[in-house]
């Protein structure tokens, strides 16, 4: 009969143990998928641009979620619609030479969401982020690629903050049970 070996001593499997129980413990979670309102089963996303900027990054939270997204207003249950979106960058300090050395990003978004019957279901409203970024005009490329990076986790962020607005406010409207 062959012997199992096993990868870990048992002081090491206990401490994996341990660590586990004292990260569950003090509340910590890893973050799980979004947990959508059954009204967001088969939405309608309006947006002057939905395949740029934070509808397309609204877009892949929503079907990430389980959400399937349509062009056909007849299938939607939600309408949700980006009233208006702003991609800014402003200087916020200057060098020696008189050139820009530290930049800030800017990204909002105004929202509305309707039901299938054009129903207002929550009034539009704006989010924003800002994120500040060091520029070095040495390192020009890569800090052209941190700043669309910085960019996409901003909108991202701004999409997950919808849906979270969402479900609260969709929550707040539900009829509670006798």
């Amino acid at each position: 009969m062959t012997e199992i070996k096993y990868p870990l001593p048992a002081a090491a499997t206990a401490f994996v143990i341990l660590l586990s129980v004292l990260v569950s413990a003090c509340g910590f979670q890893l973050r799980g998928g979004v947990e959508l309102p059954p009204m967001l089963r088969v939405t309608l996303l309006q947006s002057g641009n939905p395949w740029t900027g934070i509808a397309a990054a609204l877009r892949i939270e929503l079907e990430s979620a389980g959400s399937r997204i349509t062009t056909d207003a007849g299938e939607a249950t939600a309408i949700l619609t980006l009233v208006s979106e702003r991609s800014l960058q402003r200087v916020l300090s200057v060098g020696r030479s008189g050139r820009a050395s530290e930049y800030e990003l800017f990204e909002e978004v105004t929202f509305a969401l309707r039901d299938s019957e054009g129903r207002e279901l929550l009034k539009p409203q704006t989010l924003s982020q800002t994120r500040d970024m060091v520029f070095d005009e040495n390192q020009l490329l890569g800090k052209v690629s941190e700043t669309d990076k910085l960019r996409e986790q901003m909108r991202r962020s701004l999409a997950r903050q919808i849906i979270t607005r969402i479900r609260t406010g969709l929550q707040a409207h539900e009829p509670v049970a006798p």
